[in-house]
């Protein structure tokens, strides 16, 4: 009884019997030995930062949603995190230092190919899935497992939930669109619809911002999930969307070049998650993405850009305790993929399409040999089709603890593939490579966390253009550190975080010929984010203070390449969630409200600048036939 008693509090151990010899008929002997649930394999852990190298952000969707100027935008609220840069005309991630193309996103472990909406030039891009489909999130923003592959920089692993008991149906409308769907739980499972349809023709009335369209931005989404448990320890999930977006603007000032868009987007996964006997744990898996999209006057007046990508991701894991602190696990991969473009105007045409395909086979170690002491050792085996080429690289990381402290310590080797425009032009080219260093210590203790993080990446086999011709000659560093503070217990039902990151970056790769800063990376990046709730007013009120050094630009009056300083960035962001009765929930934020012109470096010496300084937003949320609130998102 005292030994069951102790596995119920210490919740790390379980009852092994190593040997139950009974020597008398009421004698019995045990041996406890410690589980190893390796930190990697949790990817949300309630109210607590897993100490895993890189990993920053262990949010509930709640707070994501209510971080003052994210609009209930995934990708905004994480830029608010160290090791991500703002990225105020794209909305994408960019993570110390490399471009937003070396941060991948995963659903339920399967690649999403296009998780960003497509937008307008220097409009910033939204996630294309509600937060609320999450059951948190944890951003590895340095030394993520190897069994996430073609990720240079970071790697966002996003988990649904398992279930949903409730049976629940809810509507929306806000100034830029309206939405509904539900939830019919059933025994064992439940099937999941949302419907949304947002229209920005009210919006650009009340407010245009520095862009005049012929159409307004229009875009319909539907998505499904069915999950079902097909028994105790058996899993399945099958989520889908597709999403179709339009609108049309003018472009290039007094030519008024109109450029209109039109893109179709599908994505749909399944996974099958079983637990099975003497320890074995399996996964399988397969997403499938398909993005078209069609552009009129792209770059010249009355030309026609078309491009098309798809991407099938398969993909089945395994993994074992062996014995008190050893789990080995491994599994296999194949992104299969499409693509091809075609550019008209008047007489001049072109057109390229590439096929590239990338198998990986990828194995891991867990050693937990002390309580104190936790080590991991992985190799990834990856082979592409495109340059006939196969790699290898291994991953070490090593956690100590000491207390409520955390020392940890990761080295990787991570490749990704060109990007598919790249590699329509030559489709040989090489995959570049990064070796990652990570350094950092983690403390928490009574509802406060502090965290610092020192890195350094070392970038080969970038693409490069040499006159005409485009190689894999490129390379390039980027090296800083990261600092986070997350307080909840010093003030009653307030809660913030402050967050700093210094990074420098240099590469040489694309048109940059000499080793030198890209446009997008900054110096110096920091954040305050605040959240007070207030109980008796049922409101919750989001502050958020955003700053970024200047974006570096070339400048011909001086010496040297990308040899200037736009002005620095900052903005400061006010977010409010009310109450106002149990099934109705009234949401408003605005960006920018001090009117700061901020800009995001510059181009022949004009600034490159959002195409809207400011964006607020007011919705009301409605719960059908509950008596709870209802949840933004079914899911």
């Amino acid at each position: 009884m005292k030994h069951f008693l102790l596995f119920i509090l210490v919740g790390c151990l379980y009852v092994h019997p190593l040997v139950a010899q009974t020597t008398t008929a009421d004698t019995i002997r045990l041996t406890l030995s410690m589980d190893t649930i390796t930190l990697d394999e949790v990817v949300v852990t309630e109210r607590r930062t897993p100490a895993a190298t890189g990993r920053w952000s262990d949010l509930h969707p709640v707070e994501l949603v209510t971080v003052a100027g994210s609009n209930g935008d995934l990708y905004k609220a994480l830029q608010t995190l160290p090791g991500v840069q703002v990225q105020g005309e794209t909305g994408r991630l960019l993570v110390r230092g490399g471009s937003s193309e070396e941060t991948q996103t995963y659903i339920d472990g399967l690649h999403v190919l296009k998780p960003y909406t497509s937008t307008g030039i220097n409009t910033a891009a939204r996630s294309r899935y509600s937060t609320f489909m999450f059951s948190g999130v944890n951003l590895a923003s340095g030394g993520a497992p190897l069994e996430y592959g073609q990720a240079l920089s970071a790697v966002l692993p996003l988990e649904t939930k398992d279930e949903s008991p409730v049976t629940k149906l809810g509507v929306n409308a806000s100034i830029v669109g309206v939405g509904g769907g539900g939830t019919r739980a059933f025994r064992r499972g439940s099937l999941s619809v949302d419907l949304t349809y947002q229209h920005l023709g009210l919006y650009n009335k009340m407010y245009g911002g520095r862009r005049e369209f012929a159409e307004p931005y229009k875009m319909f989404s539907a998505a499904t999930q069915f999950r079902h448990s097909l028994g105790n320890n058996l899993l399945l999930k099958i989520y889908g969307q597709y999403d179709r977006t339009d609108f049309s603007s003018y472009e290039d000032g007094d030519t008024r070049r109109l450029f209109s868009l039109g893109e179709d987007n599908v994505y749909v996964n399944a996974t099958l998650r079983r637990r099975m006997k003497d320890g074995w744990e399996g996964y399988a898996g397969a997403a499938f993405s398909y993005n078209r999209q069609g552009i009129r006057g792209a770059a010249q007046t009355d030309d026609c850009w078309e491009e098309r990508q798809q991407e099938l991701h398969v993909k089945a894991t395994a993994t074992r305790l062996w014995t008190s602190g050893l789990r080995v696990g491994g599994g296999v991969e194949s992104f299969i993929r499409r693509y091809a473009n075609r550019y008209a105007w008047r007489e001049v045409e072109s057109a390229g399409k590439v096929r590239p395909v990338v198998s990986a086979a990828f194995l891991s170690a867990t050693w937990f040999p002390w309580e104190i002491l936790k080590t991991e050792a992985s190799l990834r085996a990856e082979y592409t089709g495109q340059d006939k080429r196969m790699s290898l690289s291994p991953r070490v990381a090593v956690n100590c603890y000491a207390g409520d402290a955390v020392l940890s310590a990761t080295v990787g080797r991570y490749t990704q593939q060109a990007e598919f425009r790249l590699l329509a032009l030559r489709p040989g080219l090489e995959s570049s490579t990064c070796w990652q260093y990570n350094l950092g210590v983690q403390y928490e203790r009574g509802g406060r966390l502090g965290k610092a993080e020192t890195y350094y990446k070392d970038y080969g086999h970038l693409p490069l253009w040499e006159g005409a011709s485009l190689t894999a000659h490129g390379h390039g560093h980027s090296a800083g550190f990261d600092l986070f503070f997350l307080d909840r217990a010093s003030l009653k039902n307030v809660e913030y975080r402050l967050s700093y990151t210094y990074n420098l970056s240099r590469r040489r790769y694309l048109e940059y010929t000499e080793l030198t800063t890209p446009q997008y990376a900054t110096r110096h990046n920091a954040s305050f984010v605040l959240r007070w709730s207030i109980p008796r007013l049922r409101l919750i009120l989001g502050l958020t203070d955003t700053y970024a050094s200047g974006r570096p630009w070339h400048n011909p009056a001086l010496p040297g390449l990308m040899n200037d300083e736009a002005k620095p960035y900052n903005s400061l962001d006010l977010g409010l969630t009310f109450l106002l009765s149990p099934k109705v929930i009234l949401t408003a934020s605005a960006t920018n409200i001090l009117c700061r012109r901020n800009e995001f470096g510059r181009v022949d010496g004009r600034p490159v600048l959002a195409s809207a300084d400011h964006f607020f937003y007011v919705g009301v949320y409605v719960t059908l036939g509950r008596k709870a609130a209802y949840e933004v998102s079914n899911f």
